[in-house]
């Protein structure tokens, strides 16, 4: 006898647009970034509904930048360099609830 088991949310990495679907709404469902979404389907426009994208796999965690914080202090509270910071998030500053990749696991 065979038996199902669970398997994860999106095994395959695939996602089909749906009726409403926005770029930040699909990435806030899978916890990546837009423009990693977008990277990783080589389109400019979001596309329209019935269309299968990658979700790509996250680099780290997301985190909300918090009024006051600064790149310099993001950095120190992550233990991530400005560099390796600025090229994870395509970014040379940060500003409130701007959503930010940082490592995984530091931090918090």
């Amino acid at each position: 006898m065979c038996r199902l088991t669970p398997c994860e949310k999106n095994p395959f990495g695939l996602y089909e647009i749906r009726e409403g679907d926005t770029a930040a709404s699909v990435s806030a469902e899978y916890g990546v970034l837009p423009q990693d979404i977008a990277s990783a389907n080589g389109f400019k426009d979001f596309p329209s509904v019935g269309n299968l994208i990658v979700i790509p796999e996250k680099a780290g965690e997301i985190y909300t930048v918090q009024a006051g914080e600064t790149l310099t202090s993001l950095c120190g509270k992550f233990g991530m360099s400005e560099t390796e910071f600025c090229r994870l998030n395509n970014c040379a500053y940060v500003y409130p609830t701007q959503r930010v990749y940082i490592k995984r696991g530091k931090g918090g």
